[in-house]
């Protein structure tokens, strides 16, 4: 069974002309790249659950955050969505100057924080890296679809499948690692 996403009658003369089958072919990369984003998701899910998430829960919030500050700090890969040849050069820098310059912020808030993980400042810090970071991959996400860039990351495809859901996860687990340390502050 077949899904039509662009009926080839209104092209001219009724034969599929160029624009149609670019149209389907995006809309199917589009769906392809969902597919493969979700499924990351899944595996990093289960892989998170079953490998991190027992380590990390009965750690102290200090030990527990520091590998998952260290993984955040390469975030300046998101860098490279203004390389020539790494992204194509379709894409649209609305959505590929907000997404490097976010996770580089988000590289160098991990980095900060982990430097000062014994001082005051340590988890103020893990709080606003944790919500500029995640706002920052929930944005990218949101803006993807509007600005079309799938046929255009090129290589940077693989940050984003790969790289971008583990990141959303180790998010999640921070704030669950946050509120689980609040709940257990003496009042």
């Amino acid at each position: 069974m077949t899904i039509q996403f662009l009926s080839y009658d209104n092209c001219l003369f009724s034969s599929p002309c160029f624009l149609c089958i670019l149209n389907i072919l995006i809309m199917e990369t589009t769906i392809f790249f969902g597919i493969s984003v979700l499924t990351s998701l899944i595996v990093w899910n289960k892989i998170s659950k079953k490998y991190f998430w027992l380590q990390f829960k009965d750690l102290e919030l200090k030990k527990a955050v520091q590998p998952i500050l260290i993984l955040h700090s390469f975030r300046f890969a998101g860098l490279s969505f203004f390389i020539p040849g790494v992204v194509h050069a379709g894409l649209n820098p609305a959505w590929a100057i907000p997404a490097a310059l976010g996770d580089f912020t988000a590289a160098i808030l991990a980095f900060i924080t982990l430097s000062l993980v014994n001082s005051v400042s340590f988890k103020p810090l893990l709080w606003i890296f944790n919500v500029l970071g995640l706002i920052d991959l929930l944005v990218a996400f949101i803006d993807g679809p509007r600005y079309n860039i799938v046929p255009f990351l090129g290589p940077a495809y693989y940050i984003v499948i790969l790289y971008v859901p583990i990141l959303v996860l180790t998010h999640l687990m921070v704030f669950k690692l946050l509120l689980r340390n609040e709940a257990l502050q003496p009042r």
